[in-house]
């Protein structure tokens, strides 16, 4: 197992397609640097000890991305309002960390091809967007994104659930 932290020369790898660092023991911070890896398709840095905020650059350099893990973390803050903008991007796991604050909105023409958007397990809040509802393979016209994960059920007591979602695939408390 790999332990200690990600080095920012990694965004140097300007021709890596794929980078699989899952099921370790890394620390600290995702690199903002991994913005600079114009090529990268797949990025997985799930089930680690990762800290810190989402870079927004993961989401505003990479334009090939299409597979981003970076669920089972302490990753923490907001969900950056670039999210939508990786033209490729087919899953987005961001599932069991800490982040907080309520999901983008989307613009028009963003995540055309996401198929799974996994936000479960987090301590966001907040109603979720129609703009990510109409994304749904549902609706009409429609996209792609058929598994959408939030914190939308009600608490065992009664509470009132963490996030609003009528779009939603499935909830958990």
């Amino acid at each position: 197992q790999l332990s200690g932290t990600i080095p920012a020369t990694f965004g140097n790898l300007l021709n890596l397609e794929e980078l699989e660092l899952q099921n370790n023991r890394l620390e600290g911070p995702i690199p903002p640097e991994f913005g600079n890896m114009e090529s990268i398709s797949f990025l997985s840095v799930e089930q680690n000890g990762l800290t810190g905020t989402i870079p927004a650059s993961i989401f505003r350099g990479p334009r090939g991305l299409e597979i981003l893990y970076l669920n089972d973390n302490n990753l923490n803050g907001p969900i950056p309002e670039t999210y939508g903008q990786s033209p490729r991007l087919k899953d987005l796991w961001l599932n069991d960390n800490a982040l907080t604050g309520t999901l983008p909105i989307i613009a028009e023409g963003e995540f055309l091809f996401l198929e799974e958007l996994l936000i479960n397990f987090n301590d966001l809040t907040g109603v979720v967007d129609d703009s990510l509802c109409l994304i749904r393979n549902d609706t009409d016209p429609g996209g792609n994104l058929g598994v959408f994960h939030s914190d939308c059920q009600p608490s065992a007591d009664g509470g009132a659930p963490q996030i609003q979602c009528r779009c939603c695939t499935a909830c958990f408390e």
